[in-house]
């Protein structure tokens, strides 16, 4: 055989051996419009880019709910990114990334994607990368995939925003056998932008209460007990699911929500999370927005005790007449200990937009005092019943960069209730009634049945920051979870006896009952169910 007829019958070879390969591709196309009806045609330089997601990951659409603004970018510049995809409170490295310019009328064409695989996509238009909700799944059969990806163009006047709304919502949910009192407060703040056809980028700073026992640090690592946050806006109809095991799990992040703390188990192929099972979206209009960031930061302090989420999240333009509405909604939790029941918990606030209304509705267990900074005047207008309704003599409530100091203490009934605990004159542990405020209130019942799968996250953590038995003693304790309400009720018995004798530190004690405590709540909320 010739040198030239082997040459060419080396290529033929290599042909047939790539081909199998090359066909194993994946293709995306489809198409960027302005969802506010604009024109088709891109005013600036687009991209398109997609990334493959461990099959453990949570699902994309978790992911941009958190920080991955920069992730993109770095992955998009063929770099690594300085933060991972879902920040620091759920970090993702994905296995791939794949990126390529989009045409001025918004066509792109993306391939060389890997089959079999989950996978996420966004287009980058300006500054901002807008997320395709669904994930991806290519396979052999079905290798190629048309979407439609939509976006709004930024650039509408942001001395026209406003925060129509700050609703705020304290709960405590005092008990003998936990040695704080806990402040649990719930904050939804309405911003509306009334441009027609422009939406605006905004940036809003919430400080976040971090519980005794924990640090700014390790919070992260309780989301979905200690913190929750939710950003949505009324476009679209939200993503509806019935609910699941798996589905209980949802916007979990990934960091506890399976049984007792573990994480969430995705099921094989593409996922995504439904709307209707986020603790904190009891409103069927908001859908959850992806566009933009939400960062978790730790502040430098002395006690080590300082955070603030910074959500840089659009506002959709006005549509129908009807302003285009971003709805931020925070949990997040604070507590003094039952040994200092005087002590105050507090955080303040300040936005770059007006409050026009402010309102707030607390139990009777608990006091609030909010002042504005320098104005020498009360946020609210008078209290009656728990309610702290806005405030008639201003207008707005609170002005842009204007500084609210919000104070809660425990009521002198409360403090007196704490100190016979910590003096040892508690009676033992029983239910509680939830307590009541005036006006609309957050169902709690539904958020502590979901939390029922979550509380073992940090309860662990706090057994293991506390026990100070030697470590394969303290799983083989953390793992010996009851498994009947019968049995729960054994375990208490004997954890007191095991107390009395000495056998025990005090803290030991309280964390090991309370454990058991939210466990006998987990078998209570499945039972109601």
């Amino acid at each position: 055989m010739s040198r030239s007829a082997l040459n060419i019958y080396t290529l033929l070879l290599l042909a047939c051996l790539l081909a199998p390969t090359l066909a194993a591709q994946g293709v995306l196309t489809g198409r960027l419009y302005d969802a506010a009806g604009g024109e088709p045609y891109l005013d600036e330089p687009a991209m398109i880019g997609a990334v493959a997601l461990p099959a453990d990951a949570p699902a994309f659409n978790e992911l941009t709910a958190t920080q991955w603004q920069g992730a993109f970018n770095a992955l998009a510049a063929g770099q690594q990114p300085d933060t991972p995809m879902g920040g620091v409170i759920a970090p993702v490295i994905p296995t791939g990334s794949w990126f390529s310019p989009v045409e001025g009328d918004g066509a792109f064409r993306l391939e060389g994607l890997p089959l079999d695989t989950r996978l996420g996509f966004a287009a980058k238009v300006g500054e901002l990368w807008w997320p395709l909700v669904n994930e991806g799944w290519l396979t052999a059969d079905a290798p190629e995939l048309d979407v439609r990806v939509p976006y709004f163009r930024l650039g509408a006047d942001r001395s026209n925003i406003r925060i129509e709304k700050w609703r705020l919502e304290a709960r405590t949910r005092l008990r003998p056998d936990l040695r704080y009192g806990p402040v649990t407060v719930i904050e939804r703040l309405r911003i509306v932008n009334p441009d027609p056809a422009l939406a605006a980028l905004v940036t809003v700073e919430l400080n976040v209460m971090v519980p005794p026992g924990l640090s700014a640090q390790n919070l992260p690592a309780m989301y979905g007990s200690q913190l929750v946050y939710m950003q949505g806006w009324n476009v679209g109809s939200p993503l509806e699911k019935p609910f699941t095991e798996e589905n209980a799990a949802a916007w979990s992040f990934g960091t506890g929500g399976g049984m007792h703390g573990g994480p969430a188990q995705p099921r094989s192929g593409p996922q995504v999370s439904a709307d209707n099972w986020h603790l904190l979206n009891n409103d069927p209009m908001l859908v959850m927005t992806g566009a933009g960031d939400t960062v978790y930061r730790v502040n430098p302090s002395p006690s080590g005790r300082s955070a603030t989420l910074v959500f840089t999240r659009p506002v959709p333009p006005t549509r129908d007449g009807i302003p285009g509405v971003l709805e931020i909604r925070l949990m997040h939790q604070g507590g003094v200990l039952t040994a200092a029941p005087a002590e105050r918990v507090s955080f303040t606030r300040s936005f770059d937009y007006p409050v026009l209304e402010a309102e707030a509705n607390l139990p009777p267990e608990l006091t609030l005092a909010a002042l504005v900074e320098g104005a020498h005047r009360r946020l609210y207008g008078p209290a009656q019943d728990g309610r702290h309704p806005t405030n008639p003599e201003h207008t707005p409530d609170l002005a842009a960069l204007e500084v609210a100091q919000l104070v809660f203490a425990f009521s002198e009934e409360a403090q007196q209730m704490m100190g016979r605990w910590e003096a040892g004159e508690a009676p033992p542990p029983a239910a509680q009634p939830e307590p009541t405020a005036g006006g609309p209130s957050f169902n709690l019942s539904v958020m502590f049945k979901a939390l029922a799968l979550v509380f073992g996250l940090a309860f662990v953590g706090a057994l293991v920051a506390t026990i100070r038995k030697p470590r394969d003693e303290q799983l083989k304790k953390l793992a010996e979870l009851p498994a009947s309400r019968r049995e729960v009720m054994d375990a208490v018995v004997a954890l007191d006896a095991e107390y009395k004798e000495g056998a025990m530190p005090a803290r030991v004690y309280q964390e090991q009952k309370q454990r058991l405590m939210n466990r006998l709540v987990e078998f209570d909320a499945n039972a109601a169910e």
